[in-house]
């Protein structure tokens, strides 16, 4: 039978020391670009193929990285359509796969309870002890779970944080202007002629979202004659659908309705069907997120559009070139630039001057 290739072969094949070869199979940044080539070109000509069971028992890299997701229920089969993953997840799922393919890295993924509670915490480190990861993506509601980042923070672990709204100072954070998008959303709603504006929240668990409120009332505030009425969803079609129809059964109804994610707004717009309203001569909607919804419905809904997938790919690949820095020095604050994509679903109050 053939002998394996070993790292002393590769070493000979590519003309560097064996230690040269074990930093390159570790995934070390400090190897010149031109060595690494010459060993990896040594690797493919030996039919070289890395024990990375007996690596990681040397402390060596997993290539591997995890996403933890927050969910207060357990995951259990279920007909209930509110027990799957968020389009938004599903998004931040592709994007760290782009990362790892490229880079031969793994993707776990996790669900772990937000509850601040023994049986949680237990559950959260017997994983962390039983799969080894070289760093961890949080996405809302999980990523302003504090016990969740001191866990991780006893560990050094590298850590990169999506859209959080506290303790920007943990970890490494991508993060978006929601107050200054939602205010911008506020201000092409109302000059347009709406007065009278719906406005379905998010969950508050998610505190970044919350600033999609704040900055909706901000350009309110700038109107005296108008106002908003608010309810809370879930981010979910179907509180959407459900918080639509009972803003549409108002006496006096909105003229315009802000969703603070795209999902909701697209179950606001079943809502709007079911009454036989027409989307946008007699209602506006706007959305948040920039998800494939807003651009699949009809009419396509206006949002403002966030790079989900090419946010997550970012993290993974800053993760995955992770130099082993200190927390301190990992630790930074990226501000994602938005766009409002006004779409057909957005249109000035029927006989009002900003029709004309």
């Amino acid at each position: 039978m053939k002998r394996s290739a070993t790292i002393i072969d590769i070493a000979k094949r590519a003309g560097v020391s064996f230690k040269t070869v074990s930093r390159v199979l570790n995934g070390a940044p400090t190897v010149a670009a031109e060595l690494r080539a010459r060993v990896e070109t040594a690797m493919r000509e030996l039919d070289y193929t890395p024990n990375r069971a007996a690596r990681l028992l040397r402390g060596g890299k997993a290539h591997a990285l995890g996403l933890i997701i927050g969910s207060p229920v357990r995951l259990r089969h279920s007909a209930d359509p509110d027990r799957r993953l968020p389009t938004y997840t599903a998004d931040v799922i592709l994007g760290l796969l782009q990362a790892c393919h490229g880079a031969e890295y793994h993707l776990v993924i996790e669900n772990v309870s937000p509850a601040d509670d023994a049986t949680a915490r237990a559950a959260f480190e017997r994983f962390l002890d039983l799969v080894k990861l070289d760093g961890v993506v949080l996405i809302p509601a999980l990523c302003d779970v504090s016990w969740v980042l001191d866990v991780l923070e006893r560990r050094d672990m590298p850590v990169v944080r999506i859209n959080p709204g506290l303790a920007l100072d943990r970890a490494l954070c991508f993060v978006i202007d929601n107050k200054s998008a939602a205010r911008e959303v506020g201000e092409a709603i109302l000059a347009r002629g709406h007065r009278r504006i719906g406005f379905i929240a998010g969950p508050e668990t998610h505190t970044a979202q919350r600033e999609r409120k704040t900055g909706l009332l901000e350009a309110v505030a700038q109107v005296p004659e108008a106002s908003v009425v608010v309810r809370q969803g879930n981010f979910l079609f179907t509180s959407g659908l459900e918080e639509g129809r009972e803003l549409l059964g108002l006496a006096d109804r909105p003229t315009a309705i802000f969703a603070a994610n795209d999902e909701m707004a697209a179950g606001v717009l079943a809502a709007a069907v079911e009454r036989g309203l027409q989307v946008p001569n007699d209602l506006s909607l706007v959305g948040f997120g920039g998800l494939a919804i807003s651009e699949y419905s009809l009419p396509r809904l206006a949002t403002v559009s966030q790079p989900t997938i090419e946010i997550a790919r970012m993290a993974g690949e800053r993760l995955i070139g992770h130099g082993g820095c200190t927390a301190a020095e990992w630790a930074e604050v990226v501000t994602i630039p938005y766009e409002l994509t006004l779409r057909q679903s957005v249109a000035a109050v029927p006989g009002t001057d900003a029709q004309r």
